[in-house]
């Protein structure tokens, strides 16, 4: 999907949830959501063939196990942001604030991979 296009849709979108949230706030909540999947769902053709990119240049550079863990923490702390804005965009700041932390201790125990293996690699150079 072309950059203008999401612009467009974007727009389209804001005024249209922002019509809704007048008179129903839940639906609101629910079109915001929907509005997010399509998003993701017109960007997914590009983010295959960047991750396609990105896995060739891994494999040539990094373990594949690197790799997927960065991924993953990616991943995490990129649905966890989106969920952390809708709550805030339907006034839950509470919420929003937990689920930050939540997220930066799921992606910091996703990488705990990487750093016991930097930390071994650094303590075995140490040693010699």
């Amino acid at each position: 999907m072309t950059v203008t296009k999401l612009a467009v849709f974007a727009l389209v979108s804001l005024i249209f949830l922002m019509l809704i949230k007048k008179h129903s706030p839940s639906l609101s909540a629910v079109s915001e959501v929907a509005v997010i999947i399509i998003f993701i769902i017109g960007v997914l053709p590009d983010l295959k063939e960047l991750l396609e990119t990105l896995r060739s240049i891994g494999d040539s550079f990094l373990s594949t196990d690197v790799f997927k863990i960065m991924f993953k923490a990616f991943g995490v702390l990129t649905v966890g942001g989106i969920a952390t804005d809708i709550c805030r965009d339907n006034g839950e700041n509470a919420l929003a604030g937990v689920l930050e932390i939540v997220v930066k201790v799921l992606a910091i125990s996703c990488a705990i991979p990487i750093f016991t293996a930097v930390l071994t690699t650094a303590l075995a150079l140490l040693e010699q």
